[in-house]
């Protein structure tokens, strides 16, 4: 799909056909999406976090909202940049549809895979790494450059969410950006789909959806950015024990802040800070 540069998406959140498709497939592309300027602002930010971080593996900046995240400090205007897109008035009307109204931003990540050496991310779950009791997320992927299967879109298995987590194994191949995948007898992977979006774009998926994407071996960067939010009735567990990723980086929950972005904070979270807009 191709957006008019002077197209803008005025159709708030999700009718009910879409609704029920998010239901059945466990991912949906909204009407909604960011404006020309904002994808400007992205793009800025990702050329910033690269310069300042030209070591670290372009698949993990993780936390990018927080001046604490996996990467050398921005600007801290940078980082609230970062918090601002995550709480866009349009997608935070599509989330309160999704999760209800209580919601809470507790994670980000840039998945910026480089022309040519982009990393493969192998078939996966999001819940199978993630500190939420009773597990329950909403994950919004969002398109910075064109994304397609030339430069290694995402792709989902439809409705492989209906089945909570399925078991899975340790993946040691280098040049990938996961350690752990779906064992290959847990789904068929013929039925998968490609998500292709324009700059923009935003794919809403459920934390037990199966995903992954290819190595980028084209000539085109894949940049996208990730937001991850949870109902505010489920805890986030800091008790869950550190862990350091490929890229060398410290992987913390114990004293991570997390974001009220719509609705009450309710439930037994410590840390929240109110963040309604």
């Amino acid at each position: 799909m191709t957006i008019p540069n002077d197209y803008v998406s005025e159709r708030p959140g999700l009718n009910d056909i879409e609704l029920a498709q998010y239901k059945k497939d466990g991912y949906i592309i909204p009407d909604w999406h960011f404006s020309d300027d904002d994808v400007n602002l992205m793009r800025g930010l990702v050329e910033e976090i690269i310069k300042l971080n030209p070591d670290h593996q372009q698949e993990q900046f993780v936390c990018p909202h927080l001046p604490e995240g996996a990467t050398k400090p921005m600007n801290s205007s940078r980082h609230r940049d970062f918090l601002r897109l995550a709480t866009a008035a349009g997608l935070r009307t599509v989330l309160k549809q999704i999760i209800g109204k209580d919601i809470l931003l507790w994670g980000s990540q840039l998945f910026c895979k480089p022309a040519m050496t982009g990393m493969e991310i192998p078939w996966h779950q999001d819940g199978a790494y993630w500190p939420i009791k009773p597990l329950a997320n909403v994950s919004a992927w969002i398109a910075i450059d064109d994304v397609k299967i030339e430069n290694a879109c995402l792709k989902v298995i439809p409705g492989s969410h209906l089945n909570g987590l399925r078991p899975h194994e340790t993946d040691s191949r280098e040049k990938i950006a996961l350690d752990q995948t779906v064992k290959q007898d847990q789904f068929e992977q013929n039925k998968a789909v490609n998500i292709e979006l324009s700059p923009g774009q935003v794919v809403i998926f459920d934390v037990y959806l199966i995903h992954g994407s290819n190595a980028n071996t084209s000539g085109k960067r894949r940049a996208g950015l990730v937001y991850r939010y949870m109902p505010s009735t489920s805890l986030f567990d800091r008790s869950v024990p550190d862990k350091t990723n490929q890229s060398g980086h410290l992987v913390s929950y114990k004293h991570r802040p997390l974001f009220q972005i719509h609705g009450e904070e309710v439930g037994d979270n410590t840390m929240v800070e109110n963040h309604l807009t």
